[in-house]
């Protein structure tokens, strides 16, 4: 239906009566109730939510309180950040409609990982919302002032600098960032299923409570190897030090409005999702590696006190901002009561 948007006028007699011209537009304002309505849609399905906890989806997908509150948060948010691009958008061209429906899509799967109910499903859902990214950054670029100097064919430089540069490093550099960080998911998928043959969080419990129990030093240590598979993927996705050397590159070359969205919605929400994530379903696991945990942030700490003064662009400056904030989190986590209990045994 949104691809009808620019085809009404053809249709009906809005400008029977006005010289035809060979360029038109439609103000984000005048479209506010048709991109809104499936958010109020979410909302008032949410609303009529009255049963008990279930699973759904063969067991991938939980429904239970904190899903249903957490979905009404996730709406709130998406909603004002559409109401603002709609405040500046101009649907003048067929990408910034493509950039509505990515980012709608963006929101669905959004949505649905905080429902999942086990590990296979929790990674298939993030590999998603990282191929939705690259997507998004594609159909972003619905604007001419992000592709300056594309007309300039002086001195024969018909490709090297006529085309955007940082946009494209940005393109390539999350390709391949996505592409480590996907596989060694599936690595940790692997081990971690090797070790407690189970992907459901309550099951887990259980074989990680036997394993600690029962087994020798060699399988506890193989675990802790598990786990540091895992925290170097998440350390890699979020772009955290010291592991952050793409996350200031991407920032530049997104044109300002994906770097709106990317923070406010996507980064906000993903970081939201691994704090319950650690410190719900996989509780034990993250308080038993606890000096893991402790000595990579530190380590990242004292790596980002000589790059903090290096961020003299905005961008730049925001991907330091959000890499100072995330850490600062992380350790809050890691300063639970448990870990002065570990550190005095």
């Amino acid at each position: 239906m949104l691809y009808l948007v620019s085809n009404v006028k053809e249709f009906t007699q809005y400008n029977a009566f006005s010289n035809s011209t060979f360029f038109s537009y439609v103000p984000g304002l005048d479209l506010v109730l048709f991109i809104t309505t499936p958010i109020y849609l979410f909302f008032l399905l949410n609303c009529a939510w009255t049963s008990a906890d279930l699973t759904s989806w063969f067991g991938h997908l939980v429904i239970t309180a904190f899903q249903v509150k957490v979905s009404y948060y996730v709406l709130v948010v998406f909603l004002f950040v559409w109401l603002a691009y709609l405040s500046t958008f101009y649907y003048t061209s067929q990408e910034v409609y493509d950039y509505t429906i990515v980012s709608y899509s963006f929101f669905l799967w959004m949505f649905l990982l905080f429902y999942a109910n086990n590990m296979l499903t929790v990674i298939f859902f993030i590999e998603i919302i990282s191929t939705l990214i690259m997507l998004l950054i594609i159909t972003s670029v619905f604007s001419s002032s992000y592709f300056y100097n594309n007309l300039n064919l002086e001195k024969h430089t018909y490709f090297g600098q006529t085309t955007p540069v940082s946009f494209l490093q940005t393109i390539i550099f999350f390709f391949w960032i996505s592409l480590i960080s996907s596989l060694n998911l599936f690595l940790f998928l692997t081990l971690f299923y090797l070790k407690f043959f189970s992907f459901d969080w309550y099951t887990v419990e259980f074989v990680f409570f036997y394993v600690v129990s029962v087994c020798d030093l060699k399988a506890i240590f193989t675990i802790s190897l598990t786990w540091l598979v895992f925290i170097f993927c998440i350390f890699l996705k979020c772009g955290l030090v010291p592991f952050y050397f793409w996350k200031p590159l991407f920032f530049k070359g997104i044109p300002f409005h994906a770097l709106f969205f990317y923070i406010v919605f996507f980064y906000f929400f993903i970081f939201y999702f691994f704090t319950y994530f650690f410190v719900i379903y996989l509780n034990e696991l993250f308080y038993f590696n606890i000096f893991m945990n402790i000595i990579l942030l530190m380590f990242g700490l004292v790596i980002l006190i000589f790059i903090l003064c290096e961020s003299y662009y905005i961008k730049a400056f925001l991907a330091m901002s959000s890499i100072l904030n995330t850490l600062f989190v992380f350790l809050a986590l890691n300063s639970y009561s448990l870990v002065d209990y570990v550190f005095l045994l």
